[in-house]
């Protein structure tokens, strides 16, 4: 056990060495800013013709900025939250709808399978030519014929316009 232990810190060890020299070769880089095809700015870490090399330096944060910072994370999280919570109680709310819904098609079925053929209630085999529907009843009205060409209000081109 101890010495997998020692393998693992010495692992954390080396990972963070290298972090640290990468982030510090990040700082020391060069940045060059040139002009690409179409005249578009490119910033590069690659010296070109005719480019000029930025002088960039990294300086200490802005306090007010990182609180801002802060502040707009905390408004972030607290709306994915909301979100996230919205969403479940909507998920739920459509399961709730949906069980409702299978339980009254259950209910109809159940209804429907009653038998009222012998009953003298039963109305189903009558038809009540008042429900007969209203485009049937009325003939339909002739409509102006259409003519051949479309309708033009301006003249066309060229607009000579007679002086007098």
């Amino acid at each position: 056990m101890h010495g997998r232990s020692t393998l693992a810190a010495a692992m954390i060890a080396a990972g963070a060495l290298v972090l640290a020299t990468s982030i510090a070769d990040a700082a020391t880089a060069s940045i060059y800013k040139c002009l690409g095809a179409n005249l578009v700015v490119i910033y590069t870490d690659q010296p070109c013709e005719g480019g000029e090399r930025l002088d960039i330096r990294a300086g200490d944060a802005d306090a007010a900025a990182v609180a801002q910072l802060q502040r707009v994370r905390d408004q972030l999280d607290w709306s994915a939250a909301v979100r996230i919570a919205e969403d479940r109680r909507l998920a739920a709310q459509r399961e709730l709808a949906a069980l409702a819904r299978r339980e009254r098609d259950e209910d109809r079925g159940a209804a429907d399978d009653l038998d009222y053929s012998g009953s003298p209630y039963d109305y189903s085999s009558l038809w009540y030519p008042a429900f007969v529907p209203m485009h049937s009843a009325h003939p339909r009205r002739p409509h102006p014929p259409r003519t051949a060409a479309p309708r033009s209000f301006a003249p066309n081109p060229p607009y000579l316009v007679p002086r007098s």
